[in-house]
């Protein structure tokens, strides 16, 4: 198996003009990709966010109560 070298870490301050002059370098294409890579990675974040803030909630209790509030609004708003 063959791995790759592992790319020397980038100071942050340096990194935001590094990654200007390769995006002004990318193609249609390759802007779509990292496009896309970039709202995963958006969308990961948010997940996680999500994910931290309903554990907090369990563990305070305030979702034990949903399915009898999910029951209680059913029988109040009948669908024709």
């Amino acid at each position: 198996m063959k791995f790759m070298a592992q790319p020397m870490p980038i100071e942050p301050e340096k990194l935001k003009p590094v990654l200007h002059e390769k995006i002004e370098r990318m193609d249609a294409e390759q802007l779509s990709l990292l496009n896309r890579v970039l709202l995963q990675v958006e969308a990961e974040e948010l997940a996680d966010r999500l994910n931290e803030a309903f554990d907090q909630d369990r563990e305070q209790g305030r979702l034990r109560r949903i399915s009898e509030l999910v029951k209680q609004f059913r029988a109040e708003h009948r669908y024709a």
